[in-house]
């Protein structure tokens, strides 16, 4: 029965990329869309620190609250118009090593070895490779230089690219209003806890 179930919703989530893999997918950002869970993640508790145009400051613990780190990160939603469905979630956290990390979780259904592409006003393409993929989505992982990371504060919009599974690019557009005064947030909060 489980597996009938796994097949199921695989084929559901696969017809949800081909539905829009005929062409461009746009997506809108919205401060009010924080509380889904994200694909392939789980819902930890998360207090909204700030909101800074298209992007939200959540902060929270994760595990027991009294010996758990708070630990803050950018995110930025992105949902189909027509459903108000998230498709995919952007999150820039830093990591263990204190180095700034951009995660994109997204569907799944699609074609994996190609990963995901991030490009800040289409200029330079960031390729990501996937790290994980569970039955409620995938995620890739992609540590942020300082060049990105400027490329992305002076840029107006951004696309995020995944492939279907007979090689159609499924392309979102989004705008990147609002990452600088977010990132100055998220600095803020992580130099208060060092």
């Amino acid at each position: 029965m489980a597996g009938l179930r796994r097949a199921v919703c695989g084929f559901a989530l696969a017809a949800m990329v081909c539905v829009i893999a005929g062409g461009t997918a746009f997506a809108q950002s919205s401060a009010a869309q924080k509380s889904p869970t994200p694909p392939g993640g789980s819902a930890a508790k998360a207090n909204v620190a700030g909101s800074f145009g298209n992007w939200t400051l959540l902060c929270g613990k994760e595990g027991d609250d009294k010996t758990a780190e708070e630990r803050c990160s950018l995110v930025l939603p992105l949902v189909e118009k027509g459903s108000q469905k998230l498709v995919f979630r952007v999150i820039l956290t830093y990591g263990p090593q204190g180095r700034l990390v951009l995660r994109v979780d997204g569907p799944t259904g699609v074609a994996l070895q190609r990963g995901v592409e991030f490009s800040p006003d289409t200029r330079k393409i960031y390729r990501m490779p996937y790290q994980t993929c569970l039955p409620m989505g995938c995620k890739a992982l992609l540590i942020v230089e300082d060049d990105m990371r400027k490329e992305i504060a002076k840029s107006k919009q951004g696309s995020i690219t995944v492939y279907a599974l007979n090689g159609k690019a499924v392309k979102t557009m989004t705008a990147l209003n609002g990452f600088a005064a977010g990132m100055k947030a998220l600095e803020k909060h992580r130099q208060g806890k060092q």
